[in-house]
């Protein structure tokens, strides 16, 4: 999304529209993970992948349609392949197994930190 939305849709509804646009899909994202917190997992030791699916409509309004706990890995194409590759080596750097991070970072491989 990151890397085809903004060049797709700036143009049509302008870079505010567009940055507008993530700050609604975090605001989805936190909100869903906070109506759920009592429920997931606590532990130090471990961490879970979520997958997102969010339907943004012409107006460049987030919906939300579901949220996969356990989203799959597998890879039907080469660009499938190279999302999947990249954002599991996006979340191992965000996840700072060998302490390279300062904690103050606001984006991290290709996430942004929210």
């Amino acid at each position: 999304l990151l890397l085809t939305l903004p060049s797709t849709h700036t143009g049509k509804h302008g870079v505010e529209a567009v940055d507008e646009l993530f700050y609604d899909i975090q605001c989805v994202i936190t909100r869903s993970l906070l109506a759920v917190q009592k429920s997931i997992m606590h532990d130090r030791h471990c961490f879970e992948l979520y997958g997102y699916d969010i339907l943004i409509d012409d107006n460049l309004k987030p919906w939300l349609l579901e949220v996969n706990a356990s989203p799959s890995l597998s890879a039907d194409t080469r660009s499938d392949r190279n999302l999947k590759e990249r954002m599991l080596s996006d979340m191992l750097d965000v996840l700072d197994l060998e302490g390279k991070l300062s904690g103050e970072e606001t984006q991290v491989g290709g996430w942004h930190l929210i």
